[in-house]
């Protein structure tokens, strides 16, 4: 059985990613996993709480903003980073805190394709 769902919320501790960057503690959404019944990998977005980053404030047009909720339990109103995907293997996920509503996962989704099609380009 998966441990964690698309559209949980976890707390990564400590994460180097494919590129050598070190994301450490740092909340992800998560969007998808490795496909295995058991997954080994998932994939997600940060999330971060620095406001001053959202797409409205900022040139970082694909950071999506999500408030905080009872569902999604963050400590704060956010942004979720939807121009970068992680890689982050299970064992680097150290526990989930929430979950974000599925209309908030769609427009996530969304960005990151918008984000994916204007590369192409």
């Amino acid at each position: 059985m998966k441990k964690y769902e698309i559209g949980d919320i976890v707390w990564v501790k400590e994460l180097n990613d494919k590129n050598e960057e070190r994301v450490n503690n740092h909340l992800f959404v998560v969007i998808d996993d490795d496909g295995k019944i058991v997954p080994m990998e998932y994939f997600g977005f940060v999330v971060s709480s620095n406001l001053s980053k959202s797409k409205t404030n900022s040139k970082f047009r694909y950071n999506e903003p999500i408030s905080k909720n009872e569902k999604n339990k963050l400590n704060s109103d956010s942004i979720v980073k939807c121009d970068q995907l992680f890689n982050i293997p299970k064992y680097n996920i150290n526990y989930k805190i929430g979950t974000v509503d599925t209309e908030d996962l769609m427009r996530f989704l969304q960005a990151y394709n918008n984000y994916l099609n204007e590369k192409k380009d």
